[in-house]
């Protein structure tokens, strides 16, 4: 199985951080720029594209305590297996690293979409980084 692993240091703290992380599984907030909306279905979050095309997400765990959430899309590039999670690390001292780990087979999956998920993460952190806390 072949992975994306990024980690990028954020501008916020752990629990704003992880609050944009679980509300992300529940469609709450939107995160890339490639979507044009995000809604609930069941254990899903179902995405629509800028191109039109729906992405569906499958959440697998959302963890509060490790904060950690894991999701799968079946399917995804006609991939065999797709699964990821994105995690809130506390650094201390108000400081947090967001671990952002996706698994890919066959290999060539995660090779062809490597240099794109390097512009998706840099849209997640930019949406979290921007994130308030509502009440």
């Amino acid at each position: 199985m072949a992975s994306i692993y990024q980690t990028a240091g954020l501008d916020v703290s752990p629990e704003l951080a992880w609050d944009f992380v679980d509300r992300y599984t529940r469609s709450e907030v939107h995160a890339f720029s490639a979507c044009t909306s995000e809604r609930q279905v069941d254990d899903y979050r179902v995405v629509t594209t800028t191109t039109g095309e729906e992405i569906w997400e499958r959440n697998v765990a959302v963890d509060a305590r490790h904060m950690r959430a894991v999701y799968t899309i079946p399917g995804l590039h006609h991939a065999e297996h797709h699964q990821a999670e994105m995690r809130i690390v506390d650094e201390g001292g108000g400081m947090a690293t967001l671990v952002w780990i996706t698994d890919f087979l066959p290999h060539s999956v995660a090779d062809e979409l490597r240099d794109s998920y390097r512009d998706l993460l840099d849209d997640l952190v930019k949406a979290i980084n921007a994130h308030e806390m509502s009440p």
